[in-house]
């Protein structure tokens, strides 16, 4: 991908604008499963976030002194050969191994809140809700925990916690998770788009062009620096290498492809290229249905981009 590096926003561009007669149930609790809330996550806040990963590292760090201060006294003492001694070791090793799986538990779940994020985020809310209790976890898994919660209010649209929540992830050594930063950026540069935040969205796509990405990933990010320009008022950078851009959209899902068209038909009428536009319009009604065109240009130009984690992720 050859793709320039954004331009730096101007603040004061602005963007186009049956069943029968049966009896039912009587079951109580059957009853009482309809009728709960489901269940849900408390709005997103760094400080309770930092505070789950210093609980966390307390406790793990607390079990580790304990193992080592009683492993030591035990050798000093000489009472490792004894009854006792080993008791105590056995009680340590049952100890630390109960901490760890813990960690392991909830990461065997990952997939399975991942794929319901796709078609249940209420069900993945409620699963992800449940494991976030869990304390104490490996560090990575907890990031892994909040990533998919970023994801989870990325699809109910609630775009401001997600950028919160991304930023606070983005802000921590993500250790194994590190393959992961990719997909933050991007869905931090979607969320910033979708609020309007031309400068937090130009902070964003710098980092993304230092960051090896993958070729879907890389898709993503040429259609959302696509739409970064086309909102900031970038015409001339939006039609750069357009050619290109386009040969590279006919890689994308049909919708994306035509968003891309149609964001490029924007640039290239505010550009005096009528022509170029002409042609790029006719491609995005061959691409797209009267009504994604109208959703498009309503949004102004979402198109939901960033999918789901990758399940195995």
């Amino acid at each position: 991908m050859n793709e320039q590096p954004p331009i730096n926003p101007d603040p004061d561009a602005n963007g186009p604008t049956d069943q029968g007669d049966q009896t039912p149930p009587t079951d109580d609790r059957a009853a009482l499963n309809a009728s709960a809330s489901p269940v849900t996550i408390p709005p997103f806040t760094p400080d309770r976030f930092l505070r789950d990963l210093g609980i966390d590292s307390t406790i793990r760090w607390t079990a580790l002194v304990v193992v080592v201060v009683a492993a030591g006294y035990l050798i000093l003492s000489e009472q490792t050969d004894t009854t006792l001694g080993l008791a105590v070791v056995m009680l340590l090793a049952f100890g630390w191994i109960s901490i760890n799986t813990i960690s392991a538990t909830v990461w065997r779940t990952l997939p399975s809140i991942t794929e319901l994020i796709g078609h249940n985020p209420v069900g993945a809310e409620a699963l992800l809700a449940e494991h976030l209790k869990r304390r104490p976890l490996v560090r990575w898994v907890r990031l892994m925990l909040y990533h998919r919660l970023a994801s989870i209010r990325h699809r109910q649209q609630r775009f401001q916690e997600s950028a919160v929540i991304c930023q606070s992830l983005l802000g921590q050594n993500l250790g194994p998770a590190r393959r992961q930063r990719g997909p933050l950026l991007l869905m931090l540069l979607e969320a910033q788009l979708q609020c309007g935040n031309l400068h937090g969205a130009y902070a964003a796509l710098l980092e993304l062009h230092a960051q090896p990405l993958p070729l879907v990933e890389s898709l993503q990010r040429l259609a959302l620096q696509t739409r970064y320009e086309v909102l900031a008022g970038h015409d001339a950078a939006a039609l750069a290498g357009v050619k290109q851009k386009l040969m590279l959209a006919e890689l994308m899902p049909a919708d994306h492809c035509g968003a891309m068209h149609a964001m490029l038909t924007t640039s290239a009428t505010r550009a005096g290229h009528q022509e170029l536009a002409d042609w790029l319009w006719r491609r995005t009604c061959l691409l797209c249905s009267p009504a994604q065109v109208k959703h498009l240009f309503s949004s102004p130009f979402s198109i939901g981009v960033v999918a789901p984690p990758d399940p195995n992720g």
